[in-house]
């Protein structure tokens, strides 16, 4: 879910070093001279419906038509260019299937695209059984690569990432005897998140004071935040969806609480600049790390200034930026649109330079991208330090 940026993998090739500006091996250098003249990839996202939601989509979509603009312009494929093929499902499970029977019948090369996980698990099997390679964008849920060997996943399950690293937090935060939850419950990803980051603090012997939820259309939580409240926890963990967090937490200061609070990942610049005051000491984990220098986030984050949206990128454009290049480095290693062989380059990929860093695909073909995590001081976000990090002042 939330600043962000994927960079372009670089496959050796002189071309390619030349216009990315990074480096790294992806396994092959396979020529493009196989491959047809036009490049059609489906692109299924999220575009309208609710505000929070269709602003990650949209986000996701901006990051894809980045870097296809970056693969044609610098002639990555050799002659041949990228097609997209974009597609609104409106945060709809049948929309999503629509608009995948719509893209098989238009015979697509691949997928790159989804927003929300039950629309590609109401979808995906149809993108598997035709046999279309596919690379699954902003899903934090649980469930995307084991529809089939064709499905892969850029952005890590965050359910496994959360509750290691709530659990690091209380460690430092000593002294954590009990906890509250709020969460978005329109969004099976914040359901799933928050119900293993409450099975792990539990696990770490923190106890349940209450749960309150909200969605993603409310504009007053104050209620279900009074009441957690007044149950007087030692921490409250929060799973929002991006544009929920300025809302919540804004709300959140106007209470006055003043606990720890183990917070959503992936907060854009606009929430900073609505809320950064009233998110002070918060701590959370991000997929990725917008001040990071490694992979080639920095190559990445210049061209969004040059090329993209006129606003920060966040970690949706770089999802979006870094499933497409990666797609597109699968189907440089094929030399051919064969979507087999465009399957098992995906596959083989590894130490690819992103803004997540250089990764690659593990054996169950969801990318090897670790966590950061990280904490708000005086309105600016920062590597979190398990020595300072208690002692941070509200």
């Amino acid at each position: 879910m939330r600043k962000s940026r994927l960079g372009t993998v670089v496959l050796g090739v002189a071309l390619l070093a030349t216009a990315c500006g990074s480096g790294g091996d992806d396994g092959g250098s396979a020529q493009s001279g196989g491959l047809p003249a036009t490049v059609k990839i489906g692109v299924p996202l999220d575009v309208s419906g609710a505000a929070g939601i269709a602003g990650v989509g949209t986000s996701e979509r901006d990051g894809v038509r980045l870097a296809a603009k970056e693969i044609n312009d610098t002639g990555f494929l050799g002659g041949s260019k990228i097609e997209l093929v974009e597609i609104d499902t409106k945060a709809d499970k049948q929309e999503a299937v629509q608009a995948v029977l719509k893209l098989a019948s238009d015979q697509v090369d691949a997928v790159v695209g989804f927003t929300l996980t039950p629309s590609f698990l109401a979808a995906g099997p149809q993108l598997q059984q035709n046999g279309i390679p596919t690379v699954a964008v902003g899903l934090s849920s649980g469930g995307v690569t084991e529809v089939g060997d064709y499905m892969f996943r850029l952005y890590p399950d965050m359910a496994n990432v959360m509750p290691q690293a709530d659990k690091e937090f209380a460690t430092a935060f000593s002294g954590l005897k009990s906890a509250a939850y709020l969460y978005q419950s329109d969004s099976e990803a914040a359901k799933n998140v928050i119900g293993k980051r409450q099975q792990a603090l539990e696990g770490a012997g923190i106890q349940t004071l209450g749960v309150e939820t909200f969605v993603g259309t409310d504009t007053d939580v104050r209620a279900q935040l009074t009441k957690l409240k007044q149950l007087n926890p030692d921490v409250l963990v929060t799973m929002p969806l991006p544009g929920m967090m300025s809302t919540i937490y804004l709300q959140l200061d106007e209470i006055g609480f003043d606990k720890p609070v183990f917070m959503a990942p992936d907060v854009s610049d606009a929430t900073m600049e609505q809320s950064g005051k009233a998110m002070q000491c918060f701590v959370y984990v991000t997929a990725w790390n917008g001040q990071s220098s490694e992979g080639n986030n920095t190559h990445f984050l210049d061209y969004w200034r040059q090329n993209g949206a006129q606003r920060s990128a966040t970690v949706f454009e770089a999802a979006g930026y870094a499933s497409l290049w990666s797609m597109a480095h699968a189907f440089k290693n094929a030399g051919s649109n064969d979507k087999k062989a465009v399957r098992d380059a995906l596959a083989a990929l590894n130490g690819v330079d992103t803004p997540f860093g250089k990764i690659g695909f593990t054996q169950n073909r969801a990318a090897d991208v670790k966590g950061t995590k990280l904490q708000i001081v005086d309105s600016k976000i920062t590597l979190f330090d398990a020595q300072t990090a208690p002692g941070c002042k509200r």
